[in-house]
């Protein structure tokens, strides 16, 4: 199965459905389930990344969690990649105010639209990568989200 390594706090934002979109860099034409893997990366270096409307937003869609407290290295949910768009002015008329203060949304960079979202249970510890990349389902583990 394709996994996509995703920085948090994003990846529990995609995990538990208040990000629908990831934006990226570049194009991509994969289609279907993927994995949503959080990357090990801390998220007091990511802080810094954050502009303070973002960071109260997302403090707010996760409340109780504390950002320092998500998990980090593991696979989050299954979601179904259903769409890459190019991101442009018309485009972006289209998203919520919401949606625009969780991704990058600079002109020229691509929105990846995920649907059905379904977060496990627990997390699964799995090593990530750049761009996407092959999970295998560990031995005993049901991948039911």
């Amino acid at each position: 199965m394709k996994a996509l390594t995703v920085w948090q706090p994003w990846a529990t934002l995609i995990a538990e459905g208040h990000k629908k979109i990831e934006t990226r860099s570049w194009n991509t034409n994969i289609r279907g389930a993927v994995a949503i893997h959080s990357a090990k990366k801390p998220i007091k270096e990511v802080r810094k990344l954050m502009n303070p409307n973002s960071i109260m937003t997302i403090n707010n869609l996760l409340y109780p969690f504390l950002l320092e407290r998500l998990p980090t290295g593991c696979i989050l949910a299954l979601g179904n990649l259903v769409d890459c768009k190019l991101i442009d002015e018309e485009f972006i008329e289209t998203l919520s105010a919401e949606e625009l203060l969780l991704g990058d949304y600079t002109l020229g960079r691509y929105a990846w639209m995920f649907e059905n979202v379904k977060s496990f249970q627990s997390p699964i510890q799995a090593r990530g990568g750049q761009g996407f990349w092959d999970w295998m389902t560990p031995p005993g583990i049901e991948v039911v989200p």
